[in-house]
């Protein structure tokens, strides 16, 4: 099994129920994580693995919709990813939100969401 991971991706986006959130955006890191079986003893050619590139760009379109459920956007995200690379056998997602609008409260607020297929 192998798994191809995109750490700490960091984007502006305007995620949110609030009105100012939709107005002002917020930080968010996300992760995502995917495994598959290989066909080969080595893989030696971009066609036989995950290429990253193309996820970032599928989650980086993904993230510049703005929708009021982070749990809305992974859920999509994995969707597409798997769309896309249908032999996978796991996704994992996580987006941080690092300013979440709660008076008082200090830290971030995350959404994870994982399936196997």
């Amino acid at each position: 099994m192998v798994t191809v991971q995109l750490h700490h991706l960091l984007f502006i986006a305007y995620h949110g129920i609030f009105e100012e959130e939709k107005i002002l955006g917020n930080e968010y890191i996300v992760d995502a994580s995917m495994e598959f079986h290989e066909k080969e003893d080595v893989i030696s050619h971009i066609n036989d693995t995950v290429n990253y590139s193309i996820v970032y760009e599928i989650i980086k379109k993904r993230m510049s919709i703005p929708t009021q459920l982070l749990e809305t956007v992974v859920m999509e995200t994995g969707a597409e990813i798997h769309r896309e690379f249908p032999y996978l056998k796991s996704i994992s997602i996580s987006i941080k939100k690092l300013h979440p609008p709660v008076e008082g409260m200090q830290g971030s607020a995350a959404v994870s969401w994982h399936k196997e297929f």
